[in-house]
């Protein structure tokens, strides 16, 4: 190994707060104490991934105050550093992160709330497609014997959340510095951008279980019989309405 891959390990070392004194003897005496010298790298680093964090995660920053986000922010960097220089995946691992971080439990939601955020993310870095014509549209809402082929957006992403997150989300904007009381209840949502801004759609579990169902690339008529189940009166037409009026499929 080269003087200067030990001096780099090292100094990877240091900043993950595993061997502070083999990169010591690297340095040369200076005026301010070697100790002194080595925060500002060590600040200067976790505060930029911190901040990459809180670009991800702005509820959850909002949610747990900024001192406490940020020593979480700390604690995730120091078990979660990046191995490369694109950060754009790098906050993927959050999630896992906080349902095994003591302190977010103050937070039952929380979990919920990263995977909504980092989907809102996934959904911004995802490339566009053209939308459905209208030649493709019109052979959807005829009859026809033939089996239909949904595509959807490459962005589109549904989600299931074991807390009612519409709701939850709501309150929390309105009032950032109060304490969120909430319902118990699940909710869904249907996450994906278009010209370049990331829209959400709360959707009732009927209609997630029917939407869900085509994007798996299962037929109409089990979409249909699975929202059925949870509500036997469920209307078609309006979901088709939904599916050809938003910008969901391509």
């Amino acid at each position: 190994m080269s003087n200067l891959a030990k001096i780099q390990r090292d100094f990877c070392q240091f900043v993950l707060g595993h061997g502070q004194k083999n990169f010591m003897k690297h340095m040369k005496p200076a005026a301010l104490p070697q100790e002194s010298s080595l925060a500002v790298y060590y600040n200067t680093i976790f505060s930029v991934h911190a901040q990459a964090l809180q670009n991800d995660y702005p509820l959850i920053f909002s949610i747990m105050g900024p001192i406490a986000a940020r020593t979480m922010a700390f604690a995730y960097v120091e078990t979660s550093f990046p191995c490369t220089a694109s950060l754009e995946e790098w906050g993927a691992g959050l999630l896992s992160f906080i349902q095994h971080y003591e302190p977010a439990k103050a937070w039952p939601y929380l979990g919920d709330i990263a995977q909504y955020e980092w989907a809102k993310h996934a959904a911004y870095c995802a490339s566009e497609e053209p939308l459905l014509t209208p030649e493709a549209m019109r052979k959807l809402t005829v009859p026809s014997e033939e089996e239909l082929n949904f595509r959807f957006q490459k962005s589109c992403q549904l989600l299931a959340f074991s807390h009612p997150l519409e709701h939850i989300i709501s309150v929390h904007l309105q009032n950032p510095n109060q304490p969120i009381s909430f319902p118990v209840g699940s909710s869904y949502a249907l996450i994906l951008k278009r010209q370049g801004v990331v829209k959400v759609y709360w959707l009732t579990p009927s209609l997630f279980a029917f939407v869900n169902r085509l994007k798996e690339g299962q037929d109409a008529e089990v979409a249909l019989a699975a929202a059925q189940v949870l509500e036997p009166h469920f209307d078609v037409q309006e979901a088709f309405t939904f599916l050809l009026t938003n910008p969901i499929l391509s």
